[in-house]
């Protein structure tokens, strides 16, 4: 028993001995003798935890997607680059306007279509006409030849009707008997009715009517304006209205 008691005693003094130092080792019991025995601890500078370099960040961060843009289609993959509209086709189209071009007679509507309007691009033309009675016409209708227009204007001499006389002029009225014209229908009835009281047979009114021509012109406003204030339009003394385009 004595001799496992000094073998006890001398293990505890060995490990107490190692503890200590005094065998040439020894463990660090705490931070200050951590500080001793490192070198020229007086250069060490201490940094909150947080505290990174920002280079080091950097390099911590991940890497940002970077942004997408079209790719270029490549050579030979069959797709075409859809080329840019030119700015032309953006711009807004000329307003379309229609003026009417009226009160002509014949031969100033020929010159206006040729002189105003034939040879500019961008118009559209209508020509159209119309009848206006300017005149009521009581007369006897043509019936047979100038011989049978002669007997019928004697009888009617012999009636005491002396305000006549027969048409020559070739065409559908030739060899007809006029007996007046008048600018309204009411005198031209008038007239017939005194005819019909002295016992004119056959008499009866027509009318004669001016042919009227108009055109319309359609297209930019800006080349209607050059057609409405060019000198055949002004000299032609016609009616300009607005229509619809």
């Amino acid at each position: 028993m004595r001799i496992v008691f000094v073998i006890l005693v001398l293990l505890n003094l060995l490990a107490l001995a190692s503890i200590r130092g005094w065998l040439g080792t020894s463990a660090p019991e705490g931070e200050p003798e951590r500080l001793s025995n490192q070198l020229n601890p007086d250069r060490i500078i201490l940094r909150p935890g947080n505290d990174t370099p920002p280079r080091e960040i950097e390099a911590e961060l991940p890497a940002l997607p970077a942004e997408r843009t079209p790719a270029a289609p490549e050579a030979g993959n069959g797709r075409a680059a859809t080329p840019a509209a030119p700015a032309a086709a953006n711009a807004p189209a000329a307003a379309l306007a229609c003026v009417e071009i009226g009160g002509l007679a014949e031969n100033e509507a020929n010159a206006v279509l040729q002189n105003a309007i034939a040879g500019k691009p961008g118009l559209r033309t209508e020509h159209k006409t119309s009848s206006t009675p300017n005149a009521w016409w009581v007369r006897i209708p043509p019936s047979g030849g100038r011989e049978a227009a002669e007997r019928r204007a004697a009888e009617l001499r012999a009636q005491g009707i002396s305000e006549l006389f027969i048409v020559n002029d070739a065409g559908p009225n030739q060899y007809a008997i006029s007996l007046g014209l008048f600018k309204t229908e009411a005198k031209a009835q008038q007239h017939l009715a005194s005819l019909q009281a002295r016992q004119v047979r056959g008499a009866g009114i027509a009318t004669r009517s001016t042919t009227i021509h108009r055109i319309e012109v359609h297209g930019p406003a800006s080349a209607l304006r050059a057609v409405t204030g060019s000198p055949t339009v002004r000299r032609s003394g016609a009616t300009i209205s607005e229509c619809t385009p």
